[in-house]
């Protein structure tokens, strides 16, 4: 019996050690690093490769992020204090202790609050007999307000440490499967999208309806972060597509796999590995991380385009990781590089298959 156990040890020992039981490939690295092992020995090609990630650009630090902002002068915000324009709340949060502390979040709420209630003051006042002095400072805080407004939506998004974080570096990528959390991200930037765009969308709009869920949509994207495990996937699956390729084609260019037209024993190796490995466990991850990249990229950019609308200039530094971070149309983007490298894997399998008659058939 103590003999059994000792052999039963050995084995358990061996089974965890072993790169080729798939005993627990719970993680995409464990399922990507197995895959390419695989093939790596059925073609006897050293698997000698760096499976470190490149590190991403720097999302841009926040000095480089803010766009200052024309403040009002004392005398005009006096000038509201006087006149019933349901303005001296909004004013007297603003002027509070944690009013003068808001959270960028806070403050784009503020502005576009006040700018709201200062166009129904402005409105109201046309045909009015009010001192005509007044609505001329009026009108040259609605100006000034007006003027700001893109830059405090820009700073009220892209200064926030919930969007920053949204770009970090140091996370895992997605898991191997999708438990939800991408999805909630993408619907609370949908939502900020939303409240951006109000002012672009029509002349005499009224407070997104989305705002008084604003601070929710911040949690939810403090919470998932899903960004950098979104980016940090889609280079791991970049990385080794690109990797596997190479060893295909070194494979079959060192090796004859088939002879007479016939698949040799590796062949056939090669097939089971195909099915069960490529088709059974890579591609289901690579589905996941297509779907939530494209659908994280797609939602940033319309973020960031949408500020051009405004004909807001957005600052060169983040123009720059824009394009070589989040473009899907730039040549050496993240998702441009993981293109060609699915391309590419696709077709170094089809290579191999092909050169036995052993391509799958519909």
């Amino acid at each position: 019996m103590q003999q059994l156990s000792h052999k039963r040890l050995i084995i358990c020992l061996f089974i965890l050690l072993s790169p080729l039981t798939g005993c627990d490939r719970a993680t995409p690295e464990a399922v990507l690093e197995n895959y390419q092992y695989r093939i790596s020995n059925v073609l006897d090609i050293p698997n000698t490769h760096n499976y470190k990630l490149e590190t991403r650009p720097l999302f841009p630090p926040r000095r480089d992020r803010i766009l200052r902002t024309t403040e009002l002068r004392e005398g005009l915000l006096d000038v509201l204090k006087l006149k019933d324009c349901h303005l001296i709340p909004l004013i007297a949060e603003r002027n509070s202790s944690l009013g003068k502390v808001y959270a960028p979040s806070q403050k784009m709420r503020y502005e576009l609050q006040f700018y709201h209630l200062l166009r129904l003051c402005r409105l109201s006042l046309v045909d009015s007999t009010t001192d005509k002095a007044f609505i001329e400072r009026l009108k040259e805080i609605q100006r000034i307000k007006h003027k700001n407004l893109p830059s405090e939506l820009w700073n009220g998004v892209f200064t926030s440490k919930e969007i920053e974080m949204n770009f970090a570096r140091d996370k895992a990528p997605l898991p191997l499967l999708d438990n939800g959390s991408s999805a909630a991200t993408f619907e609370a930037l949908r939502s900020l999208i939303a409240i951006i765009r109000t002012p672009l969308e029509e002349q005499a709009w009224s407070p997104p309806k989305e705002l008084p869920k604003l601070e929710s949509f911040y949690e939810t994207l403090n919470k998932n972060q899903s960004g950098p495990k979104i980016l940090s996937a889609l280079q791991l699956v970049t990385l080794h597509l690109n990797i596997a390729s190479t060893t295909l084609e070194e494979g079959m260019a060192k090796h004859p796999l088939c002879f007479q037209q016939k698949p040799t024993r590796n062949a056939k190796i090669m097939k089971n590995i195909f099915y069960k490995y490529y088709i059974g466990e890579v591609q289901p991850y690579l589905a996941v991380v297509h779907r939530n990249a494209n659908e994280w990229l797609d939602l940033n950019n319309h973020l960031i385009d949408s500020f051009r609308e405004f004909n807001l200039i957005v600052p060169k530094q983040l123009e720059t990781y824009q394009r070589m971070v989040l473009s899907k149309s730039e040549q050496h983007s993240l998702w441009s590089n993981y293109i060609r490298a699915r391309d590419k894997h696709t077709k170094s399998w089809q290579k191999l298959l092909k050169q036995c008659g052993m391509m799958p058939t519909k």
